[in-house]
């Protein structure tokens, strides 16, 4: 089995709690697993198994003050760096951590053979996105393989 794991940042967390607890098992198991953030690793918080690959897209930010189309340039760069990654890797599947992770992990994955699976990781209404991120959210959501949320309500 080959995994990518998609999350913002491996900062600190219980989402990236989950996400260290769950790619250390696996590849305890002897499967493949890469974890790519938009951030660098030098502030990560929860150590890796040694056989799981780390990849630092380093295009976290970038956005501030500059408006809509900053903001999908930004988001489209993004997009395009986690494709070449699927393309490079050639996962069984992608799992994106979080709503912003996995709405660039569905538009990364569109036309390319690899299951993505969304994980949503808060109860939206509890913790509301963007308007921006909802929309996106609302429209990707559907071409995931599988969303996989905490709670049958969420």
């Amino acid at each position: 089995m080959k995994i990518v794991v998609f999350i913002y940042s491996m900062h600190g967390g219980g989402a990236e709690r989950v996400t260290a607890n769950l790619a250390n098992e696996w590849a305890a198991l002897g499967w493949e697993v890469t974890v790519v953030t938009l951030t660098a690793g030098e502030g990560d918080v929860y150590p890796f198994h040694p056989r799981v690959k780390r990849i630092e897209l380093g295009l976290a930010g970038g956005v501030e003050g500059g408006g809509m189309l900053r903001t999908v340039m930004a988001n489209l760069k993004r997009v395009l760096a986690f494709r070449k990654v699927l393309r490079e890797t050639k996962p069984t599947v992608a799992l994106g951590v979080m709503a912003t992770a996995n709405v660039l992990a569905v538009l990364a994955g569109i036309g390319l053979p690899y299951k993505i699976i969304a994980s949503e990781h808060t109860h939206p209404p509890r913790a509301p996105l963007t308007p921006f991120w909802e929309r996106l959210r609302l429209l990707t959501y559907r071409f995931a393989d599988k969303v996989v949320a905490l709670t049958d309500e969420t």
